[in-house]
């Protein structure tokens, strides 16, 4: 009897290890899977952000800009070197451009990433500089090598008077599109840059800037990133000053919940900062013109 009860008590000792075991199950080495690493995850906010530091940080001297002599020179001497993008206006195109240009209006430029070439010096070229400097300014978030024509056609080519004749109005094919071979991070920025375009230029007039300035100040931030000897001069009434190669510095003082009118000289460094900040989901404005637009309109300025 007393056997049989041990026996019996020896059983149900060896269920409840058994459960037990059961209950907190080991890998086949012995460790506890708890304490495996916890799987990474693309986090696509954190991943613009850093980009987006990076790129405003390290700006070189060109600003991503080419004087309009230069450029044509370069397309003159090794077309096959340059891949030319007019943004224009199909209409416009077709009434004349850069000899060897494509064609790929502004508002479209998302649907188009794939056919930019990685191993050319590619050359956006609009009509002020201005949308071309935002998407001269995405390129290279993407990794491209890519630069905006100085001044556009109206403030860049023009003033060299090279004439009609210099142009062409032959409409050069787009190259065949390829699928890019992306890391999660890559297509994390690719996916942000094609969802840039279709809401407009992102583009303000001085005079309705100046009306928001006198009606609201609260309700937006004007950002004068010129150098701040000329900030001190004179510049629209409430604006703070971050030079242009500082910005990537201070994106903490940059507010995501009102708009942050971006002033240059002419618009175009504007270009280049606002781009990579609404990829951030800073709604960044450019100036039209910059405070060469805002002075042509006679608007005031404080030198407080």
């Amino acid at each position: 009897m007393r056997k049989s009860r041990l026996i019996s008590m020896l059983l149900v000792f060896v269920m409840m290890f058994s459960m037990l075991a059961a209950c907190n199950p080991t890998t086949p080495n012995g460790d506890d899977p708890n304490d495996d690493p916890p799987v990474t995850t693309i986090v696509a906010e954190e991943v613009i952000a850093a980009k987006v530091e990076e790129f405003l940080t390290t700006i070189p001297d060109n600003n991503y800009m080419i004087r309009p002599a230069d450029a044509l020179d370069l397309n003159d001497e090794n077309p096959d070197a340059v891949f030319w993008v007019d943004m224009r206006s199909a209409e416009d195109y077709e009434n004349g451009h850069i000899v060897n240009a494509v064609n790929i209006p502004y508002a479209e430029t998302g649907e188009y990433l794939e056919v930019l070439p990685a191993n050319k010096q590619i050359i956006f070229q609009c009509y002020s500089g201005q949308t071309s400097a935002q998407v001269a300014a995405l390129a290279n978030v993407l990794g491209f090598n890519a630069v905006s024509f100085q001044g556009g056609m109206n403030f860049g080519w023009a003033p060299l008077e090279l004439g009609d004749d210099s142009l062409e109005t032959t409409e050069n094919a787009l190259p065949e599109a390829k699928d890019p071979d992306l890391s999660e991070e890559e297509q994390v920025l690719w996916d942000a840059v094609k969802g840039y375009f279709g809401e407009g230029n992102y583009i303000i007039a001085p005079n309705a800037l100046y009306e928001l300035v006198e009606e609201n100040p609260d309700a937006i931030m004007v950002l004068d990133i010129r150098a701040t000897d000329h900030f001190e001069e004179g510049h629209i009434e409430t604006s703070i000053n971050i030079p242009f190669k500082e910005v990537g510095d201070n994106l903490d003082q940059l507010p995501n919940n009102k708009p942050v009118y971006v002033v240059c000289y002419s618009g175009q460094t504007a270009g280049i900062t606002m781009a990579p900040l609404r990829l951030m989901d800073i709604n960044a404005i450019s100036l039209n013109r910059g405070m060469t637009g805002w002075n042509g309109a006679e608007l005031p300025v404080v030198t407080e």
